[in-house]
């Protein structure tokens, strides 16, 4: 039986195999993940990632330098002149009914501005409570707010102090986590025990303001639950046993 003939289901690896160094940030490993996902379903074929010892990549990369067969590519990260400037906003999306499709707005996220990557908004444009006496926020923009947050995340909103949303995180420690990185996107943000408190304008326009409230709230979940709180539930498991 040839490769060809031989069921998957028998253990033969896919024809395609992303091999990734094992100490890569979480973050980077993410995107293998994602990439190969997406090039699987567009190769019709299996993908394996494998992640190993940068030992065994070196190896990997003089075999194939010294093979007169192998074809090799190098791709390099675009360059980014500013590394201050805002991220590039994901284009907006609408439902039948006319309303924004938060749900369906993003597939993948920009590095955190934590990370290194470009913060939702630039420093000449940070999105901050509004000080002094805060009038009640718009209702229309409240509720897209309430609605982007849970479609894109689960969490339950609600008002709170005027000028104020509050969002209810799965702990004090998720919460300050995702407060701390809402606030390097140049996005103001504040604690309440569990609670993430985001402003929440009178005037706050719905592809500006609204739109950078959901999407900071979106990639710091999308990051917590990928990442961060995996790690942390690894680690108490580990001290368990």
């Amino acid at each position: 039986m040839t490769d060809d003939q031989r069921p998957l289901d028998e253990g033969m690896a896919g024809r395609l195999v992303l091999v990734t160094d094992v100490d890569l940030p979480a973050a980077v490993r993410q995107a293998c993940a994602d990439f190969a996902a997406a090039l699987a379903t567009r190769a019709g074929m299996p993908v394996t990632v494998a992640a190993v010892p940068v030992r065994y990549l070196d190896a990997l990369e003089d075999s194939l330098r010294r093979d007169d067969d192998a074809q090799r590519r190098e791709h390099s990260p675009a360059a980014r002149l500013d590394p201050a400037a805002p991220m590039t906003s994901a284009p907006f999306r609408w439902r039948t009914d006319g309303r924004p499709d938060w749900g369906g707005m993003w597939t993948t996220f920009c590095e955190l501005a934590l990370y290194g990557g470009p913060p939702q908004r630039g420093p000449e444009r940070p999105l901050r409570a509004t000080r002094g006496a805060v009038a009640d926020s718009d209702g229309e923009m409240l509720a897209e707010m309430r609605r982007g947050i849970w479609e894109t995340t689960g969490l339950y909103t609600e008002t709170a102090e005027p000028g104020w949303l509050a969002v209810t995180c799965d702990s004090p420690a998720m919460a300050a986590w995702m407060c701390a990185a809402i606030i390097l996107e140049n996005v103001g943000a504040r604690l309440d025990d569990d609670r993430l408190l985001l402003p929440a304008g009178p005037d706050y326009r719905l592809m500006d303001e609204v739109k950078s409230i959901i999407t900071v709230v979106a990639k710091t979940h999308h990051y917590w639950q990928a990442h961060v709180a995996d790690t942390g539930r690894v680690a108490r498991d580990g001290a368990r046993g």
